[in-house]
């Protein structure tokens, strides 16, 4: 009995400051002081107003579970946030223009939620309990709708993102100033609405940290919008009183079911998730996982086996022979001692397979920023079959980083350098397409040493692929274009450079290869009216990636 009213007691004492002014409204004559009766906690106990305001304080939650849901609610917050960017960019590219739409609109909407939560009320907290149960269904379904809608509706996709962000944002900016009273009605913080704000902060720091680091990676965009969900339900366990309420119970109730909703969203997320992406890509899923860096899918229709990274194809194992071939053979027969060579990009160990049928070739030094791609190159069946375990081999060596990063702390110096990376259709891709990068290059590179670099399509992108080439004449470099023809891509080019003139004509191909001849290469060389250098191509540098604006550009021109 003594510890439970020790536990009654002291749920009051947070309450003393609220409570003080209705104590002085209920003073009458003769009674004691009322800083005699504020230090003696027996005295609520023994006058009936006093009880009735110890209910009142019991039907709040108290301070510190306040201020965890306030941490809580706003960790889940920037997850939703950075997570419909995120899925929106590997739906449909352009990361800039989805997060672009993701943060304006989210901050536009949570703006709009503050405004329409200017007026609280007598009591927030019923209001407060269901619009956090809403933000856990939308949210935590977040991923899924999103599916749904580029499966179902994809001409329509950015409107139903919008939308959706704009629902969140919403209730999400519903939320704060509904805590921040009930932190002041509560007491026990000192300035309640700037000790609000500061929990807010270091809530979205959390869920900042948290996203690219341990959810994103581990449970994949789907099950870490349906665990946040869940999050957003342990705010509403944290905000109900200990007190029965029973204008809360039917909150309570939906949040139950609110919960078995999205556990049997966890539980069945992988098989939803499978079946969109079937959809999506129209042929057998083998392998899908989403890393800190890019969602890797693996699809399989017959003989046919692809890798695509956000959704863009990576190779096609009928024709894939025809791009390494051709990005690798040309440049190892232009340099005269290729003993260390350095693969930047190329973590699905393609090109290494083609670098190390040349017995001259000492070491490879292979540089993806991506461990889990690296690791499926060792490791998944279909891939090492294709790339004949290359990346076992014990000449390579990987090194998991940014291309360059590395380069600036590697002493090393190369003979030949295969640069084979992904389109610039992101600013952080584009940086390795820059003069910046080029120049670094050039100084790891031996004086006799040669580069090549894929550089998109001359024809779909042909201001893009000459901005490539001017750009590497801008680092110092001689540089010698060329294409070729992939059926899975379409026309494709590729730009070789040294410090010295490439001899073209005097290139032979010793090398075992499966299509590449002495006719085609010279055919390579040669490029038509299509795909004939451009008029005063730009030169891409960190502060102004030309090539990524040109790159973008005609690919919403081809979308068109």
């Amino acid at each position: 009995m003594a510890m439970g009213r020790r536990r009654r007691d002291s749920a009051l004492v947070p309450a003393v400051g609220a409570v003080r002014q209705r104590l002085r409204a209920t003073h009458q004559p003769g009674d004691r002081p009322i800083r005699h009766l504020l230090r003696r906690r027996h005295a609520f106990r023994r006058r009936p107003q006093f009880r009735k305001l110890g209910r009142q304080v019991n039907a709040l939650p108290a301070p510190g579970r306040l201020g965890i849901a306030v941490v809580l609610t706003a960790a889940a917050a920037i997850v939703y946030e950075l997570l419909i960017g995120t899925l929106s960019t590997y739906l449909n590219g352009d990361s800039a223009l989805q997060f672009s739409l993701t943060i304006g609109t989210f901050l536009a909407a949570m703006g709009t939620g503050a405004f329409a939560a200017r007026e609280v009320g007598d009591d927030p907290l019923p209001r407060l309990l269901r619009i956090e149960i809403a933000v856990a269904l939308l949210g935590g379904f977040s991923g899924l709708l999103l599916y749904a809608a580029n499966g179902l509706a994809p001409g329509g996709y950015l409107a139903c993102m919008v939308a959706l962000v704009a629902a969140i944002g919403h209730l999400v900016g519903m939320e704060l100033p509904m805590l921040a009273e009930l932190l002041r009605r509560a007491g026990g913080w000192r300035n309640a609405f700037a000790s609000a704000l500061s929990l807010d902060y270091f809530g979205s720091l959390i869920g900042s940290l948290a996203f690219p680091f341990v959810l994103l990676p581990t449970f994949g965009a789907v099950k870490t919008a349906l665990l946040t969900g869940i999050v957003n339900l342990a705010a509403v366990w944290l905000l109900s009183p200990r007190a029965v309420r029973p204008d809360l119970r039917g909150s309570r109730r939906i949040a139950l079911v609110a919960l078995a909703l999205l556990i049997a969203g966890v539980v069945g997320a992988h098989r939803i998730v499978s079946g969109f992406e079937e959809l999506l890509y129209r042929d057998q899923v083998l392998h899908a996982e989403t890393t800190r860096f890019q969602r890797i899918v693996v699809t399989r229709f017959r003989d046919d086996l692809r890798l695509y990274s956000d959704r863009e194809l990576q190779f096609s194992s009928r024709d894939e022979y025809r791009y390494h071939e051709a990005l690798t053979h040309p440049l190892l027969a232009a340099v005269r001692h290729p003993e260390q060579v350095l693969i930047v990009g190329g973590g699905d160990g393609l090109a290494v397979r083609e670098v190390l049928k040349d017995a001259r070739v000492r070491g490879v030094t292979v540089v993806d920023i991506d461990p889990r791609m690296t690791a499926l190159a060792r490791e998944f069946g279909p891939i090492v079959a294709l790339n004949r375990g290359a990346l076992s081999d014990p000449r390579v060596r990987v090194a998991n980083a940014d291309g360059y990063r590395f380069l600036l702390h590697d002493a090393r110096t190369y003979d030949a350098v295969v640069l084979d990376l992904p389109d610039p259709r992101t600013e952080a891709i584009a940086r390795l397409y820059s003069r910046e990068f080029y120049a670094r290059l050039l100084s790891r590179l031996r004086p006799d040493g040669v580069l090549v670099t894929q550089a998109s399509s001359p024809y779909f992108t042909r201001e893009a692929f000459w901005s490539i080439d001017a750009t590497l004449r801008a680092a110092g470099l001689r540089t010698q274009p060329y294409r070729i023809y992939v059926p899975s891509f379409g026309e494709w080019g590729f730009v070789m450079a040294s410090r010295r003139p490439i001899d073209w004509a005097a290139l032979r191909l010793p090398l075992p290869r499966r299509w590449l001849t002495r006719a085609i290469l010279d055919d390579a060389a040669t490029f038509d009216a299509d795909t004939a250098a451009t008029a005063d191509a730009p030169v891409s540098t960190f502060e102004s990636p030309a090539v990524w604006r040109l790159y973008r550009r005609r690919v919403r021109y081809w979308k068109d």
